[in-house]
């Protein structure tokens, strides 16, 4: 019976013995040295790779900015050589000729022009609107300076040569004729009137 109790009691497992902890790996210093070299160098060796990497992707935003600019204005150099084309036939559409024998030729040259500027429009470069603006130095050319009471001082009056800009650059500022105050008349001096028998001589 005792045995019984014996066997039906329980026993308590027992504890796993405890690890022994891990002792700090203490390495000589001539070896702490080399480690902490590489450490610095393989530092070295990733700021340097970021810094490449940032360089290259800065040359291929400034390559592709570059090959923009070139795309954009490659028809700058020629089309500032064929705006004198376009000057003379301005010039022949604003002549004063009469006659029902010149009325084809200058119908033909506005559909010249017109052509030829839809052409230009393509690439970019458009003529400026001049009309009812103020001068402006990067845009206009001043000509003239035109005396005037009723239109304002440094108003355009009119346009002397077309202008023209490709995309936001000026191609070719316009000359224009503008407005300038009138400078005010200068009165003359008046003389101080004789006085009787003072010998001053008779006006």
């Amino acid at each position: 019976m005792v045995d019984q109790k014996k066997q039906d009691e329980v026993k308590p497992e027992a504890e796993p013995a405890s690890l022994p902890k891990e002792e700090e790996v203490r390495l000589p210093y001539a070896e702490a040295e080399t480690l902490r070299a590489a450490a610095a160098r393989a530092q070295e060796y990733l700021d340097l790779a970021k810094r490449t990497q940032a360089d290259f992707i800065n040359y291929q935003t400034r390559a592709r900015r570059e090959q923009e600019e070139f795309r954009r204005y490659a028809v700058e150099s020629f089309a500032r050589e064929f705006l004198p084309v376009l000057d003379a036939i301005d010039r022949t559409l604003h002549l004063d000729v009469k006659g029902e024998e010149t009325r084809p030729i200058l119908e033909g040259l506005r559909i010249i022009d017109r052509e030829l500027l839809r052409v230009l429009a393509k690439a970019g470069i458009r003529p400026m609107n001049t009309e009812g603006r103020v001068f402006d130095p990067v845009y206009h050319e001043a000509v003239e300076l035109v005396p005037s009471e009723q239109a304002p001082e440094s108003s355009i009056l009119e346009e002397v040569r077309r202008g023209y800009v490709i995309h936001d650059r000026v191609l070719r500022p316009a000359q224009v004729r503008i407005a300038q105050a009138p400078s005010p008349a200068n009165p003359s001096p008046e003389r101080p009137e004789p006085k009787e028998g003072d010998g001053s001589p008779q006006p």
